[in-house]
């Protein structure tokens, strides 16, 4: 053994000093592997996940928007959406020569498309939505850093039916417009995550749906779409003979609150939103307000009624046509010197209802007015409702009693008025308005229901029963003749309003022509209000003769449908309160989608007898350019069966409801 002369043992000494050093090491890899293990354990599990895990959602399918019968008036379908990954595409000259070859196949501009290749991101839409034959191009094309995905489009397949009530979803499946923005909550879907596994490359080796499909909501409407049909036809003519500003209708059930139709002019294409003016999209039953004129003075006359301020056989002074008043002139349009009290609602006397104004104080009108729900929201089912306006009594002139007898000085919502009358007439009872039935989630099962809701009473059963006696006298001798349906219970009032001018007073030449009624002995009891916006000629033009024509075409057509004491008959209007069919069931019919000679071609299937949905299912193997008309089944197309077509070529199927 080697030692100095001091007497140490180095290889005693090196030997225990490499011990001391591996020792030291052995304890801290022990110490490093139980952090690792132990302590440490969750946090780098979860980064190692993440590091060859990538998590991405899939837009899943919105629910469906139906009528009453279970038609499809809002649906989702897959398309094909073009999207890059620029990282991919390798150098500057690869990425130009893509951008030309893409646009070109796009219909695009070069720049646009070359500005997307060039951005420094994983992922990028280049154009979304194409139909399956510009996809299908793309496909074939084979560019790099160029990929297909699937999303989902919404599509009305009616187009301009019911328009304003169903509204529009964006580009994301986001409601923005009618029940679309209403019922977005219910409507929407959460999107599907899904997992993706990665190399160590990165490149995408597995990929798993993260837990169940998102479960679906479908709304289901009390829209008819007879009754709609009928309703747009005829305001469609109205407002095109009259060459008029717009034109708007509704028709609601008397003793539910349902709203059965509702039609606004002009109209637009719901799968072409975004070409129409924001004008034209709003929903001006609820968005927009006017003065009544003369339809107002039906709630004048209950208040009078419902607090017993006119006596049996009472006659009013209407001083033959002009009277002074509080420094005003009151005309009427027809001189009259004595009317009864029936006679001057009939008769619409502008002097005999501010006579009869008189009878009541300031808050005992106004507090009538505030139960027939004017001045504040009806909370119907659509967004964007305004209140209208409906001053306090401490805020009136020694006027605003009498304008409002006659329908000045308050401005009210189309949905407002219809709801007042429809409580007027009923029996005094006002229901909730509203245009949704129930929502129910794809297996069948009711999510909410929607039933008949009485808010409150208004007046007497009493009052109500005398108020359509006068109503239909109105339609016999009075100013709404017009309205007049033989053989049928029909009751209504005229309204014609002048507009309020930007620079004070009231226009000379722009009113709004009105008529409110209500066929009494149809069952179920129908209002419908008419309003004719700015007809072109409007010297001695009144509601009476602009908008109670159009009233009795459309309570002509919905009668002709049904009846006046139509029986019940499976699935239809006559049958309701409460009880739904299911959408009908597909078919027990195959339809085999055959490829032609040549690639791009098909031949034509036999659709007839298809619903809707499976027809646009066989037509989108196609990838052609398919026009819907009408609703229901298939009944006939265009090209017939059989025929060799080629890809994106137009192709038009009619179904069994008419056409629109």
């Amino acid at each position: 053994m080697s030692r100095d002369k001091n007497g140490i043992n180095w290889v005693a000494f090196r030997i225990t000093l490499v011990a001391l050093f591996f020792a030291t090491g052995a304890a801290l890899l022990m110490f490093r592997a139980y952090k690792l293990a132990i302590t440490e354990s969750d946090g780098l599990t979860k980064k190692a996940e993440k590091q060859r895990t990538r998590v991405i959602t899939l837009e899943s399918r919105r629910g469906l928007i139906l009528d009453r019968s279970g038609e499809q008036l809002a649906a989702s379908l897959e398309v094909n959406s073009i999207y890059a990954r620029p990282r991919r595409i390798s150098n500057a000259r690869q990425k130009t020569d893509v951008a030309f070859r893409l646009a070109e196949i796009l219909e695009m501009d070069v720049k646009e498309v070359s500005s997307k290749l060039g951005e420094d991101r994983p992922f990028v839409w280049i154009k979304r939505r194409v139909s399956p034959y510009v996809a299908d191009k793309v496909k074939k094309a084979d560019l790099d850093g160029i990929f297909i995905g699937s999303e989902y489009s919404r599509f009305y397949p009616l187009k301009k039916f019911a328009a304003h009530a169903v509204g529009f979803a964006g580009m994301d499946s986001k409601g923005l417009e009618g029940l679309e923005l209403y019922y977005d909550d219910y409507l929407k879907t959460e999107p599907i995550p899904v997992t993706g596994q990665k190399d160590a490359l990165g490149r995408p080796v597995m990929f798993n749906l993260m837990g169940a499909t998102p479960v679906r909501n479908d709304i289901y409407l009390t829209l008819e779409r007879s009754i709609q049909h009928i309703v747009e036809k005829e305001l469609d003519e109205a407002v095109r003979n009259e060459q008029a500003k717009s034109g708007l209708a509704i028709v609601m059930d008397i003793d539910t609150g349902e709203i059965l139709a509702l039609a606004i002019r002009p109209t637009f294409n719901l799968n072409t939103f975004h070409e129409a003016l924001p004008a034209t999209r709003r929903n001006r039953a609820v968005a927009d307000t006017f003065e009544p004129g003369s339809t107002f003075k039906v709630f004048l006359a209950a208040a009078v009624i419902e607090l017993e301020r006119i006596a049996q056989g009472e006659t009013i002074f209407c001083h033959n046509g002009l009277m002074r008043y509080n420094g005003a002139d009151i005309h009427d349009v027809s001189p009259h010197k004595l009317l009864s009290f029936e006679d001057v609602i009939a008769q619409s006397s502008n002097i005999g209802v501010v006579k009869l104004s008189e009878k009541l104080t300031k808050n005992e009108f106004y507090r009538i007015l505030q139960d027939f729900g004017f001045g504040n929201t009806t909370d119907v089912d659509f967004p964007g409702e305004r209140t209208g306006s409906l001053l306090p009594p401490e805020k009136w002139s020694a006027l605003t009693k009498a304008n409002m007898a006659f329908g000045q000085g308050i401005s009210v919502s189309p949905i407002q008025l219809i709801c007042a009358f429809s409580s007027a007439i009923n029996g005094g009872n006002y229901y909730w308005p509203h245009i949704t039935a129930k929502i129910s989630n794809q297996v069948g099962e009711t999510v909410l229901d929607f039933q008949p809701r009485v808010q409150r009473r208004v007046i007497r059963k009493e009052t109500s029963d005398k108020l359509v006696g006068i109503l239909r006298k109105a339609v016999t001798v009075g100013t709404a003749k017009a309205a007049f349906v033989p053989g049928a219970d029909v009751i209504g009032k005229t309204g014609t309003a002048q507009k309020a001018d930007p620079a004070g007073g009231y226009s000379r030449d722009r009113y709004v022509m009105s008529f409110i009624g209500a066929m009494m002995g149809a069952k179920p009891r129908l209002a419908i209000m008419v309003m004719i916006d700015e007809p072109r000629v409007y010297r001695d033009r009144t509601g009476g003769k602009v908008a109670a024509p159009v009233f009795k075409k459309m309570a002509e057509g919905i009668l002709a449908l049904f009846g006046s004491q139509a029986p019940v008959q499976d699935g239809s209007i006559i049958a309701s309160k409460g009880e739904w069919s299911n959408p009908a069931s597909a078919p027990e019919k195959a339809v085999s989608v055959i490829r032609g000679p040549n690639p791009g071609e098909w031949i034509v299937p036999d659709l007839k007898g298809l619903d809707m949905r499976h027809a646009l299912d066989a037509l989108n193997t196609m990838k052609c350019d398919v026009s819907i008309e009408g609703f229901g089944q298939v009944v006939s197309q265009k090209p017939k069966p059989g025929t060799l077509v080629r890809e994106g070529s137009g192709i038009t199927v009619v179904f069994g409801g008419g056409a629109l």
